[in-house]
């Protein structure tokens, strides 16, 4: 796919929510644009930084017209800016790009190529490769394949097996996906990604990589993410009961809304949920501090929540 635009080639919209991390933000986009695929549109949607993101993004669009740079006035806060960024789009398909992140040259392909394919997939992502500083690979995030017949077993097996969420980078289908919406709160990325799934299956392809930085992965990361979104006080100080709430309450609503013959089990729907959120969590918690413990300072990039947009 190298070389000029392919008009057999759908057009994919890149949508990069981005805060005060213009060094970042310049290598997420010069890795898309040396991407092997070149019907791009690289959506920039610029929560007021104060840094260089500006000078940085006015550059970009001058020199390549794929870009599009947009700008807020006022920091609409992290939820909104993913979602205005997705707003823009206008591509047979999207991905959410994050503006520290930059992904392998043949990634769009390879997505794109799967979604082409396979009309039952609603979306296809690649792996994270995890680095720490010095630009070497340090770990790799899960595979998850949530590509059963059934929406439930997709959105059961995703919320017991997801971690660190790199599923969430993929292409999407954007006709498929357009009614979903990720919610301000903690954990919106994974209720995204379970509504997505109720629409469709999902693909990871375990040979392609989105290139991330190792974060942390604690209870106080989870309550600074709570206090960028302006989430309810007890969420960051039980953030882990409150990502298990948000869960609970967004699925059972969406699974009765979708199947209202499931009305009177909706209680028993969302304690179900509630119980199986919790106990993923207290088994993680758990994990974590056995693997901290045999290799001091070794932490998870945290994903329940809204990115640095």
């Amino acid at each position: 796919m190298d070389g000029p635009v392919r008009q057999l080639d759908p057009l994919v919209s890149v949508c990069i929510p981005t805060y005060n991390r213009a060094s970042k933000l310049q290598r997420a986009v010069d890795a898309l644009l040396a991407s092997s695929y070149k019907n791009l549109e690289i959506i920039i949607s610029d929560n007021a930084s104060s840094d260089d993101t500006e000078n940085i993004c006015a550059a970009l669009a001058q020199s390549d017209r794929r870009v599009r740079y947009f700008r807020h006035s006022e920091n609409q806060g992290p939820t909104a800016n993913f979602e205005y960024a997705r707003s823009q789009a206008t591509g047979k398909y999207f991905l959410w790009h994050g503006d520290d992140d930059y992904l392998d040259p043949n990634y769009i392909g390879a997505c794109i190529n799967e979604l082409e394919n396979d009309q039952s997939l609603v979306l296809v992502s690649g792996v994270a490769a995890y680095h720490r500083g010095d630009g070497n690979i340090t770990g790799y995030g899960k595979v998850i394949q949530p590509s059963s017949d059934s929406p439930m077993l997709r959105v059961t097996k995703y919320i017991w097996l997801v971690t660190e969420n790199s599923i969430f980078c993929g292409a999407y289908r954007r006709a498929a996906v357009e009614e979903c919406t990720m919610p301000n709160c903690l954990a919106g990325d994974w209720i995204w990604m379970a509504e997505v799934l109720l629409k469709g299956k999902a693909k990871v392809l375990p040979t392609i990589y989105v290139h991330r930085d190792y974060g942390d992965n604690t209870s106080s990361s989870l309550r600074r993410i709570a206090s960028t979104i302006k989430a309810p006080p007890y969420h960051a100080r039980f953030p882990r009961t409150a990502v298990s709430l948000n869960l609970a309450g967004h699925l059972s609503a969406f699974i009765v809304n979708s199947n209202p013959s499931l009305t009177r089990n909706k209680y028993f729907i969302f304690f179900a949920l509630f119980n199986l959120v919790l106990l993923k969590q207290i088994g993680w918690s758990i994990r974590l501090r056995i693997a901290h413990g045999r290799h001091p300072g070794t932490t998870q990039r945290p994903r329940p929540g809204a990115g640095s947009g």
